[in-house]
């Protein structure tokens, strides 16, 4: 399961969420907004503040609205 660390007003955040359920693939939503410990975990998962980062449960993560990366960790096609 994928975790996804965004905001609701976030263009790409939305972009990476309308694209992975386009391939059904399934994730959680940590919205950074929500809490400051939320905010805290994307720091010190990615070392940066900048939203989408999208973790995997084996600990890689992607930065970004990056396609390739993406399709690399979730196995699209």
């Amino acid at each position: 399961m994928l975790k996804i660390f965004s905001s609701d007003s976030c263009g790409y955040c939305r972009k990476l969420k309308a694209y992975l359920d386009e391939h059904r693939i399934m994730y959680d939503v940590i919205d950074v907004n929500e809490s400051e410990e939320n905010y805290r975990r994307l720091v010190k998962i990615s070392g940066q503040t900048g939203i989408p980062v999208t973790l995997a449960d084996n600990g890689e993560y992607v930065i970004g609205f990056n396609i390739e990366e993406i399709n690399r960790l979730t196995g699209i096609q």
